[in-house]
């Protein structure tokens, strides 16, 4: 029994894992030998009954008359009319039952072969398509057989794979406009407030002849270059749409020439409170470098800007150059670090204070990778934070 049981499974295997084209012949090659067969003993089951009638009868030649292209054949012994209707009906059920084994194979064949290779991954496809209606892509819809049927219930459940791609992928580009749209207005304020600083000194000094004209020229210099500053920024907003596609400018300079852009912008930034220490490493003196200046002057905006919200009276600004890096250390007396913003100062929108985005050290981070190196904030051990941006630039 056991040894049947496991032919059966084998044969039920075989057919699932078969073709839909080759397991229907295979049903229909079963089902012609089971009519076959069928149509066989009933012809037996009637040649039998034919016997017992005639015997009964005592009639043991005879033939039936009927009538050929040739003439006609005449039966040696007259049949009695009840033995010829009892003959012709055994007769007609032989032919009837050909139609009759033919229908119902046809029908069991039809249901045999949809309920084993095609209702049940009809019936997954159609709760995945009503679970994709109710916009629900969790349900797997997967189909384990080798046949056809097998292979679209596969395809469907790509499909359902790749459309919860792409809607994490819309999720990701809507979430990535934010951040940039959030960007743009959290990094258009440094530079605006470098011109304010700027345009505040003019007001003040300007109309009692306290600058020289070399001075005020100078200033307007630099105004004109946060402007420029601007412009391009604005620009490159407009052709980027998150931040993995922006692409470093990079422009032979020297480290000391760096030193006098991030200082120039450091005095128009620095509140009159507080006093700004910018140390540049001899190492800087006269290197040559490839950076791309606007980044980096975009982190120091960043960096400094944090410095002075938190700054009590100094803030220190170091700069060196080691190993093909270029290092900017931005250290404030300030209250440092918390240990909740240590872990997550450097991730987008989180943020300590009402009003802000929480974006800068992202995007200093985001900067300094794009140039090849890391941003890295921890306290000091007499208080304070201290921030170190480096920047890949030989």
């Amino acid at each position: 029994m056991d040894y049947i049981e496991k032919q059966v499974n084998k044969i039920k295997v075989f057919l699932k894992n078969s073709s839909l084209k080759k397991a229907l012949g295979f049903y229909i090659l079963i089902a012609i030998f089971a009519c076959g067969l069928c149509y066989y003993a009933t012809y037996l089951f009637c040649e039998g009954w034919k016997n017992v009638i005639m015997s009964l009868e005592g009639i043991e030649n005879y033939a039936v008359i009927y009538r050929d292209s040739r003439g006609y054949t005449i039966d040696t012994e007259a049949l009695p009319k009840s033995v010829n209707n009892k003959l012709r009906l055994l007769e007609g059920v032989e032919a009837i039952s050909v139609f009759l084994y033919a229908s119902i194979a046809i029908v069991m064949v039809s249901h045999i072969y949809y309920k084993n290779k095609l209702m049940e991954p009809l019936e997954v496809l159609k709760k995945e398509m009503e679970a994709v209606a109710r916009d629900d892509l969790s349900m797997d819809c997967r189909y384990l057989s080798g046949d056809e049927m097998g292979d679209i219930c596969e395809a469907f459940n790509q499909m359902r794979l790749q459309l919860i791609n792409n809607r994490k992928n819309t999720w990701k580009l809507v979430r990535d406009q934010r951040e940039l749209n959030a960007a743009f207005a959290h990094d258009i304020r440094t530079p605006l407030t470098v011109m304010k600083g700027y345009t505040q000194i003019l007001r003040m000094f300007q109309p009692g002849g306290q600058i020289s004209e070399e001075k005020l020229w100078e200033t307007l210099s630099l105004i004109e270059n946060q402007v420029d500053r601007l412009e391009r920024f604005a620009d490159t907003m407009k052709e980027i749409n998150t931040f993995e596609e922006l692409e470093l400018k990079r422009e032979k300079s020297t480290a000391k020439e760096l030193a006098a852009r991030i200082g120039q912008l450091l005095s128009g930034m620095s509140a009159s409170a507080l006093s700004i220490d910018l140390t540049v490493d001899e190492s800087c003196n006269e290197a040559e470098i490839f950076p791309d200046t606007g980044a980096i002057l975009e982190v120091a905006e960043n960096l400094m800007g944090n410095a002075l919200r938190y700054a009590t009276e100094k803030i220190w600004l170091q700069l060196q150059i080691e190993n093909g890096k270029l290092f900017l250390y931005i250290k404030d007396d300030g209250a440092g670090f918390e240990k909740k913003a240590l872990a997550n100062a450097k991730n987008p929108y989180f943020t300590t204070e009402k009003g802000h985005f929480g974006l800068g050290l992202t995007i200093c981070r985001l900067l300094c990778e794009k140039h090849g190196g890391s941003l890295e904030i921890t306290n000091g051990i007499h208080g304070g934070g201290i921030v170190c941006a480096s920047f890949f630039v030989m």
